[in-house]
C-alpha cells in the first residue's frame, strides 16, 4: 500500500469508527479493536477467519510491514494487535520496540510458525504468544489474557468515543425486551438459559433476551452466587429452593421463580456444586 493509499485507508477507518460507535456495544460489552500484521495476505486472511468467529473483537485493520502497521496504530487506537514476527524490513520484536514509544499503545500478541522466537517475544514484554497452526480456544484464551491488563482480576479498559470504560466496574446486566433495553441487578436473576443464538434471561422482572453468551455472563457475575450447572443454564443458587435426587447421582435444582422451574445439572457439575455446598 503507497503513502496516498494508506492516508485513504485510515480516513476510512475513522469514518467508520464515528459512523459505528452506537453499535459497537454488543449485549452491554464494547467490542476490543485489533490489527492483524503479516507480510503474507493468506496469513492475514487465516488470522481474520478465526477472530470473525470471537465476538469480542472488531477488526478494523490490516497491513503487510510494520512500517505501514505503526502509521495505523498512531492514527487508529487499537486495543490488541495481532503481529508476526518473522518479516522483511523491520520485524515484529523491532515494532514492538516503536510501540512503546507511543502514547496508546496497545496489547501485543504475536503469531508465529516458529517456536525459536518466544524467548525474544517475552523479553519484549508480549502479551502472549501464538504458535500457528492457532486453535479457537487458545486464540480466545490470549486475547482474555490481553485484555486483562497489569491489574489482575480487571478487565483492560476499552475506549469508546475517547471515554475509557472498564466493564469490571458494571454490576448491572444489560437485556432486551421488545426492542427496549433493561438493566437488571444480578441478585433479581433466577436463571439464565442458552437457547443458540442468543441467551434467554429469566427473573423477577419477568424474562429477557440478550446477545452474551453463557461464558460471558460467568464472566460478569464472577464472585457472586452464579453457578455454571450444565452447559445450558447457570443458575442463581440463592434463588434455588431444592435439589431433587435423580437416578445415577444427577440432580436437578428446583428454583422459586413463579413456575418453579427445575434445572438440570450435568454429571461434571454435579460433582463441583457437591464440593461447592460441601456435601
Amino acid at each position: 500500500m503507497d503513502q496516498r493509499g494508506l492516508l485513504i485507508f485510515i480516513a476510512r477507518v475513522e469514518k467508520a469508527l464515528k459512523s459505528r460507535s452506537e453499535f459497537r456495544y454488543i449485549g452491554g460489552q464494547v467490542k476490543a479493536k485489533v490489527i492483524i500484521v503479516d507480510d503474507e495476505a493468506p496469513a492475514r486472511s487465516e488470522m481474520r477467519y478465526l477472530l470473525e468467529k470471537v465476538d469480542d473483537v472488531e477488526i478494523l485493520g490490516e497491513a503487510g510491514t510494520a512500517e505501514e502497521a505503526l502509521k495505523l496504530i498512531e492514527a487508529v487506537k487499537y486495543d490488541i494487535a495481532f503481529l508476526d514476527i518473522d518479516m522483511p524490513g523491520m520485524n515484529g520484536i523491532e515494532m514492538v520496540a516503536e510501540i512503546k514509544k507511543l502514547a496508546h499503545q496497545p496489547a501485543v500478541i504475536f503469531t508465529t510458525a516458529y517456536g525459536q522466537f518466544a524467548v525474544k517475544a517475552f523479553e519484549v514484554d508480549a502479551d502472549d504468544y501464538l504458535l500457528k497452526p492457532i486453535s479457537e480456544e487458545r486464540l480466545e484464551q490470549a486475547i482474555s489474557k490481553a485484555m486483562d491488563g497489569p491489574d489482575k482480576g480487571k478487565k483492560r479498559p476499552i475506549e469508546q468515543d475517547g471515554e475509557y470504560v472498564d466493564s469490571a466496574k458494571l454490576d448491572k446486566i444489560p437485556v432486551t425486551k421488545q426492542s427496549k433495553t433493561f438493566l437488571l441487578n444480578p441478585e433479581e436473576i433466577y436463571f439464565i438459559e442458552s437457547q443458540g443464538e442468543f441467551t434467554m434471561v429469566h427473573s423477577e422482572k419477568g424474562k429477557f433476551v440478550s446477545s452474551l453468551r453463557l461464558k460471558d455472563f460467568e464472566s460478569r457475575l464472577s464472585g457472586k452466587a452464579f453457578f455454571r450447572s450444565h452447559r445450558s443454564f447457570v443458575v442463581n443458587l440463592d434463588h434455588v429452593n431444592e435439589m431433587i435426587s435423580l437416578y445415577g447421582g444427577l440432580y436437578m435444582l428446583k428454583m422459586d421463580d413463579e413456575s418453579v422451574s427445575e434445572i438440570p445439572v450435568s454429571r461434571r457439575q454435579t460433582r463441583r456444586l457437591k464440593v461447592l455446598l460441601g456435601m
